[in-house]
């Protein structure tokens, strides 16, 4: 197969550049393909696809594998991460951010959306003078409202009702003004000729390209990159997850696993690296049972405590990760353990009952940063390979960055169609 333009990778990422590419006419003469690793899958089966990964330190990271990669189990949340940070090394990312935010229809939680478990939380948490404010969500709810199965919760396993915007309305959308879309084909190489992309290597045959765009995700471009023979020493290397722990406990009958997840954010000036957000962790009903409490699921209430970890990870060529938690990493997660716990007690929580879960990622990047391995306009020192996921984040962002993959995505797409072909 030929063509002017791969993508590879159906994520928040590389959807994103099929887009600008298909709406400026390059889709329609099927010269960009968009080549996806895993199936195509509905969206309430997404949970069916999760791929989980395990450091060599036990870290678990989690992933989706189909197309419409992990946007599909995320809980739809859409904050602007990482926008200052960019900006102070030259990428304004406010006007995509604003596309963005009209595109797939980003607003914050409305009050009604939130069950009794978020409200303990956010009352509990302005009575000890921390701010709980709604988290801006990819989510229709006013669909998600008139769901006969409310209240759910069921965004990190698949929405069954498909209130909640994922790439692969856009799949089906870049589809219908000529994209090529390929499922179940897997990436392992960029082919690299005289020092420019020339296409890739996917399930033992090559796809010849132009122009090669790698939107794979922070643990898989770097394996393809590696397997590539790519120059730079840095492939790989500066891994961050976003490490996060939920502080439960018990409060008998308060359904908070069937609220949506993360409805809020609480944060405060004095929380040194980290974030909380309203919980639930399947895991803590274990925990506590083991610990002697007679509880389902039912009678949970919990708080994430999502950091802003070092970029202290290493992925290897064969697909190994390496993630140390750092001194730094320690402290952020013992202050936030802190004072979940204690809003987790004013909230009415039994105290003696408040355990944690083990650590995991939820985003991982960093590999391929900025500065690094990419420029500012996300290409690499090969000429024509260019990378438009999460493995591009100069920094941790230590909150959900779909949004800010999305709007450097949206910022290729802009340039690639304005520099190339």
């Amino acid at each position: 197969m030929e063509a002017d333009i791969i993508i590879v990778g159906s994520g928040a990422g590389g959807v994103v550049v099929a887009k600008e590419l298909a709406e400026s006419g390059k889709g329609k003469d099927k010269d960009v393909v968009l080549l996806e690793a895993g199936p195509h899958a509905k969206t309430e089966d997404a949970a069916k696809y999760y791929d989980r990964i395990v450091s060599e330190q036990g870290v678990e990271i989690a992933r989706a594998l189909c197309v419409g990669g992990t946007t599909l189990v995320t809980a739809g949340n859409g904050p602007r991460s990482l926008e200052h940070e960019l900006k102070s090394i030259g990428i304004d990312l406010s006007t995509d951010f604003s596309e963005l935010e009209g595109e797939i229809g980003i607003k914050p939680v409305p009050e009604d959306c939130y069950g009794e478990g978020t409200k303990k939380l956010g009352d509990a948490s302005a009575e000890l003078g921390y701010k709980a404010v709604p988290m801006p969500k990819v989510i229709n709810f006013d669909k998600c409202l008139s769901c006969r199965r409310k209240p759910c919760g069921d965004c990190v396993i698949g929405c069954p009702t498909d209130a909640k915007w994922t790439a692969t309305s856009w799949v089906e959308e870049v589809t219908h003004q000529g994209v090529k879309v390929v499922p179940d084909t897997k990436v392992e190489k960029v082919l690299i000729e005289n020092g420019r992309a020339a296409g890739v290597s996917a399930n033992g045959k090559e796809f010849k390209s132009n122009l090669v765009v790698l939107a794979a995700g922070g643990i898989e471009t770097p394996k393809i990159l590696l397997s590539s023979g790519f120059p730079s020493d840095e492939v790989g290397k500066n891994l961050f997850i976003d490490t996060y722990i939920t502080v439960a406990g018990v409060m008998k009958g308060i359904n908070f696993n069937e609220e949506g997840t993360m409805h809020a954010l609480i944060s405060d000036p004095s929380f040194n690296g980290f974030i909380l957000s309203p919980h639930f962790a399947r895991h803590s009903v274990e925990i506590l049972n083991h610990k002697g409490y007679e509880v389902s699921e039912k009678d949970i209430l919990g708080l994430m405590i999502k950091i802003k970890d070092e970029m202290s990870g290493i992925v290897h060529a064969d697909g190994t990760i390496e993630k140390y938690m750092t001194d730094k990493d320690s402290v952020a997660l013992l202050e936030g353990t802190t004072i979940a716990t204690e809003i987790l007690e004013r909230a009415g929580v039994e105290p003696k009952s408040i355990c944690t879960t083990s650590l995991r990622g939820a985003h991982p990047g960093g590999t391929a940063a900025i500065g690094k391995v990419v420029n500012s306009n996300l290409e690499t020192e090969i000429e024509g390979l260019f990378i438009a996921d999460a493995s591009v984040l100069p920094e941790a962002p230590g909150a959900p960055p779909m949004l800010t993959i999305m709007a450097l995505a949206k910022r290729l797409g802009k340039y690639v169609v304005n520099h190339s072909l």
